[in-house]
């Protein structure tokens, strides 16, 4: 809220929007009395003095013992998340390897497949029928028929066939032949 002050000049009144003093207090005023009322059951007389410093000793030891599960679970975790982001490497890893053998062996196959067509065309080539003819006529002296060398057939006189039959026979045909000529 603003008002004039004797000087006149214009300001703000800060008060009207701060707690009052024992508002802004009490959650340190309660931890001070909840302080005292453990020193106080302590008692005066009792073989055990409980001081300010031994209870702010075990406010901090307790929070830590607490968390002891939380640790070791956060460890567990961690050590869970670690593996399996290291399979997961290895598996890339692995991975990787065998798509570069791939890659190695299309690469021989290709080679393999290049130097079988280079043998084939090597081959044809020696077997052609000009290197055959060439053949024969260095190494074999030997030229084309020509038609002093051609004899000719005539088949006018129509169609015969003739059967030749060896004379000599082995013994299982005479066997043979002597049981067929039995049943006949």
């Amino acid at each position: 809220m603003a008002y004039y002050s004797h000087n006149h000049n214009l300001a703000y009144d800060f008060t009207l929007f701060e707690e009052p003093y024992d508002n802004r207090n009490t959650a340190r005023l309660r931890k001070n009395k909840s302080e005292d009322a453990a020193v106080s059951e302590g008692g005066a007389g009792s073989n055990q003095s409980i001081t300010r410093t031994t209870i702010k000793k075990r406010n901090k030891t307790s929070p830590r013992k607490r968390n002891i599960g939380r640790i070791a679970f956060g460890v567990i975790l961690g050590i869970a998340v670690m593996a399996m982001i290291a399979s997961i490497i290895h598996g890339q890893v692995q991975l990787t390897e065998l798509n570069q053998e791939i890659i190695d062996a299309r690469a021989d196959l290709a080679e393999k497949q290049s130097v079988y067509t280079q043998l084939e065309m090597k081959v044809d080539s020696s077997v052609s029928t000009t290197v055959v003819e060439q053949y024969a006529k260095e190494h074999l002296s030997m030229n084309k028929a020509n038609n002093s060398q051609k004899e000719f057939v005539s088949l006018s006189d129509g169609d015969k066939a003739e059967v030749t039959m060896s004379e000599d026979k082995n013994i299982f045909e005479r066997i043979g032949d002597a049981f067929a000529s039995l049943w006949s």
